[in-house]
This record gives C-alpha cells, structure tokens and sequence, in this order.
C-alpha cells in the first residue's frame, strides 16, 4: 500500500514539473523580445587606422602638381588618420559615418579646424581615403603642416555610409560634423595630443552651408562644449529659399546637376515619392541612379540636359511659382539658415561673378545677421570671381584671416 502512495506521489511530482517546465517555456517564448540595440555616443571611435605620414617637402610637390602656391610656411610633417565614428542622421537615428584627422607632428598645443568640403557625388573621392582625393583634404595637409589639427567630414553618403547623401539638408549635415569633432578630441585624449581649445570653421560651396549651419547649431545647443574662435563660410547657399526661388521665377539657371541633385536629395529624406512631378523624362528615370554614389559630377552633367526648362517638369515650376508647391516651399525655407543671432567672427568670401551659388547668397546673409543682432560679421568680396575661380582665392584669404586671429 505505501508503495502505491508512494508512486502516486511521484507520478503527481512529475506532472507538476512537466507542467512548471511546459508554464516557463511558454514564458520564454512570450517574453522573446528583440533585443535593443546599442546606443553609442555620438562621437565615439569605431576605428581609427593611419593612411599615411607627409613630410613639408611632399605636400609642396602635391601643390606644384595640381599648379598651386601659397603664401604659406609649411612647418610640420602630418599623419593622416581614416577614422569611423558613431553619430545620427537627419531623423535622429544611430549612424556610422568617416572622415579624416589630419594631425601635424608638432609637440604644440594646437588649434583644431573643421574643413567641409563642397558638393561631391562619388563615394571615394573624400579625404578618409586619401587627403589628396580632395581639395579639402589638400588644404587639411597645408593647414595641418602650419600646426592646426585638421578635420575632414566626409558627411553621411560617403565614404564608409552608403546612404544617399543629403544634399544641402541642414539637420542631416551638422551631426556628422559636430560628432568628427568630438571623435577628434578623443582620439587627441588617447594620444596625447594636447588641444588649445580654439575651434575654427570653413568649407566651400556645400562646404560653406554646412559651416555657416554647423555654427548656427553650436551656438544655439553647445556652445558650453566648443568655443568657436572664426567661421570662414565660403560660396555657400545660405539664403537657400531666396536662391531657389530666383531660380524657379526666371528659370535663367543652366547648372541643372545641383537642381536635380537638390531635389533627388530631398525626395528622399521627405519620403515625397515625385521624381516623375518634378523632372521630364527621360531624366525623372535615371536621376536617383545618378546620385547613388558611383558617378563623378561630371559623369553625372554629362547625363543631364543643359538647361533648366529641359530638365524641369513646367507644371512643377508653375506651381512653385506660383506658391502651390507647400512642401517643396517649406523644405527650402527650412534649410535656409539666417534665423539666428551669431556670436563668432564670421567672413563671408564669396566672387561677385558665381552664378552657381549667386553673390546675392553672402549679400542676404549679412543683411539678415546682422538685422538679428550679429556685430562681428565681414563679406571679403572676390572681384569677377566665378564659382570655379574663387575657390582658391578664397581658401587662402580664409586660413589668412584665422591666422590673424
């Protein structure tokens, strides 16, 4: 009898188990949530890897190369270090994105300098593959060899992120310089490179937006975090809305590469689905291939016809003229810049002549900071300079006056 009992206690055991055990599988099973990915700092190194040391005396031949003098002293040898880093994109989403350290061999303190390049369409052709694929990257090693610690974005859609770039979109450009900034003093922490503290920003063309709107943003969010010393935005379209809309009433504009590349760009971060709205075909086809990151500019105007009504669908350029186009008009207002007070020293440079980003860019921006309070703002004014030919005047006259300082 007891031995009954005692089986039949067993037997229950084991039916209270198999049930436990079933009950936590289930569990389990239920509670299989994703797990949540990894938040990284902005700024903080993915890798970091050295793609070469320079001596004074290389980068003077690659300036006699490419026709180019300067009125500079080169003192230092520079290493070039190709770095990744975490930062977010224009929707607030974790990214990883590249750029280049450019760093004298110098035991000084030294100031660091955030150069943004200008419009670029292929994917290698930046400073974190090699400083020479770029004319920022070049005038990283001048700069680098007088003794700044240089920084090169290569911006998301570049070098290691194969995302679409966002061409002139202004929350999309500013992490991925602001977070190159923060990598480099990092990396400086890391290898004892001794910062000053100072912080100086240029660039040309898209270069010169992103600087102006990279300034805008450390002043009205981290201004605790860098302390700018001089901004030097160069041939930029600041006043983008007045830009556009110049353009759309005359349509007396034949650089029909930036117009796609503009529109390509924002069809995309928008989510507006309307190439087919905004171009002729065959070109409403084919643009969004030609900005994937595999074509040069000019293989891409090669592609393109040559004037803007021949591109141009001229229901969407009636109805921007005429003010029915709300979303288009209300992303150009957007990334349109001149809606705050700046505190650094600006110098605008800029050729009376360009009419691809128009001298009437840097003329509005003055008008407009300075109506919002600014004091410290200069225009250094390139006599029949076009877009082409003020780029080097330009530079130099920019890194002239940060050395005044």
């Amino acid at each position: 009898m007891y031995r009954k009992i005692i089986l039949k206690v067993l037997y229950n055991l084991i039916i209270v188990c198999f049930i436990l055990i079933s009950f936590q599988a289930c569990s389990k099973e239920e509670n299989n949530d994703p797990v949540s990915p990894t938040i990284h700092e902005q700024g903080e190194i993915v890798q970091s890897n050295s793609i070469g040391t320079m001596t004074a005396d290389d980068i003077q031949q690659i300036l006699a190369n490419v026709n180019m003098t300067i009125p500079f002293t080169l003192n230092y040898s520079v290493e070039t270090i190709s770095i990744n880093y975490y930062t977010i994109d224009g929707s607030g989403n974790q990214t990883i994105a590249s750029g280049a350290l450019i760093i004298p061999q110098s035991g000084s303190s030294l100031p660091l300098v955030s150069l943004q390049h200008g419009t670029q369409t292929k994917n290698n052709l930046v400073a974190s593959v090699s400083p020479v694929n770029s004319t920022e990257g070049i005038v990283g090693l001048i700069m680098a060899s007088m003794g700044y610690m240089v920084v090169v974005p290569d911006y998301l859609g570049f070098g290691v992120s194969n995302v679409m770039h966002p061409y002139t979109h202004a929350e999309s450009l500013i992490p991925g310089v602001i977070d190159l900034m923060r990598a480099c003093r990092i990396y400086s922490s890391r290898h004892q490179i001794t910062l000053d503290g100072r912080v100086f920003l240029t660039g040309y063309s898209e270069g010169g937006y992103a600087t102006l709107v990279t300034q805008r943003k450390i002043e009205l969010e981290y201004s605790q975090e860098f302390n700018l010393t001089a901004v030097a935005p160069m041939a930029g379209p600041y006043d983008l809305n007045g830009m556009m809309q110049t353009l759309f009433q005359t349509g007396q504009y034949n650089y029909t590469a930036y117009i796609a590349y503009i529109l390509t760009a924002y069809n995309n971060i928008y989510g507006w689905d309307r190439l087919n709205d905004f171009f002729n075909a065959p070109y409403s086809l084919t643009v969004q291939n030609l900005f994937d990151g595999s074509k040069t500019f000019s293989e891409i105007v090669s592609q393109l016809p040559a004037t803007f009504s021949a591109l141009m669908d001229s229901n969407f350029v009636y109805n921007v003229k005429t003010g029915n186009e709300s979303a288009f008009i209300a992303a150009i207002q957007e990334n349109t810049l001149l809606d705050w007070k700046p505190q650094a020293p600006i110098n605008f440079f800029h050729g009376d002549a360009d009419d691809i980003s128009p001298y009437q860019n840097a003329l509005t921006a003055i008008e407009k900071l300075t109506a919002n309070g600014g004091t410290n703002i200069q225009l250094t004014t390139i006599p029949g300079g076009t877009h082409e030919n003020s780029g080097p005047i330009a530079i130099v006259g920019a890194i002239q006056w940060f050395e005044s300082m």
